[in-house]
Order: structure tokens, then C-alpha cells, then sequence
């Protein structure tokens, strides 16, 4: 597997424990911050595979969605939650009256471990 590969994808796994540290501290909006950039690394780890790099995060999820979803054979359900979670993170992240709950964190850090899995099938 290429360097660069591989080391998005650690990046990916590291913050994904990370989330999880969050999460079972209580730090809710910390974790789902963590679960949307687990995501986004595992998402560049495959699009650094194809030679693709995007300068940004909306081009990151619309290079992956081209990429892998509809190209590729990459779970559709599991590819949506890319964009739900940086909405959630953005939220989380800017919103002051946004409230960032345990249930919506949990969701977060589960569909962020679904969608790395997926990955896994394409590294």
C-alpha cells in the first residue's frame, strides 16, 4: 500500500479512538467532530489511491461520491453518511445554540466505524 495511503487511513483509525475517548468522556460535540474526521481521512485514503486529491471538504465528499459511490461499488447507504456527518460536525463545531446530545454523537461514531469499514474493502 502507497505511504501516503496508509497514513491517511492510520489518521483515520486514530481519530476515530479518538471520538471514542470523546464519547465515553461526555464531550459530545468534541466526538462527533472526531467520528466526521475519521471519516474524511478515510474517504482521502482512497481517493489518494485513485491519484485524486481535493483542496477542499465539499470536494473531498464530491470526488468520494463520484469516486466510489457511484463509480465504484462503495455501500450507498454508508457513503451518505459522509455528508451527514460534516453537516453534524459544522453544528457541532459553529452552531453556539447547537446542542450536541450523547444519542447523536453515538449515531455519529457508529455510522463513522460503518463507513471506515467499508474502506477497508477498497484499501
Amino acid at each position: 500500500m502507497d505511504k501516503k495511503v496508509s497514513k491517511a487511513f492510520e489518521k483515520s483509525i486514530e481519530l476515530l479512538k479518538v471520538s471514542e475517548l470523546n464519547f465515553n468522556n461526555k464531550f459530545y460535540a468534541d466526538s462527533i467532530n472526531r467520528s466526521y474526521y475519521a471519516v474524511f481521512h478515510a474517504a482521502n485514503a482512497l481517493l489518494i489511491k485513485k491519484g485524486i486529491f481535493a483542496k477542499t471538504h465539499s470536494g473531498t465528499i464530491r470526488e468520494f461520491g463520484l469516486e466510489y459511490i457511484i463509480n465504484d461499488n462503495f455501500n450507498k447507504e454508508i457513503g451518505k453518511f459522509f455528508n451527514s456527518l460534516e453537516k453534524d460536525r459544522e453544528k457541532a463545531d459553529y452552531d453556539y445554540s447547537y446542542n450536541a446530545t450523547k444519542n447523536k454523537a453515538k449515531k455519529d461514531l457508529y455510522n463513522a466505524k460503518r463507513f471506515i469499514e467499508e474502506c477497508k474493502h477498497f484499501l
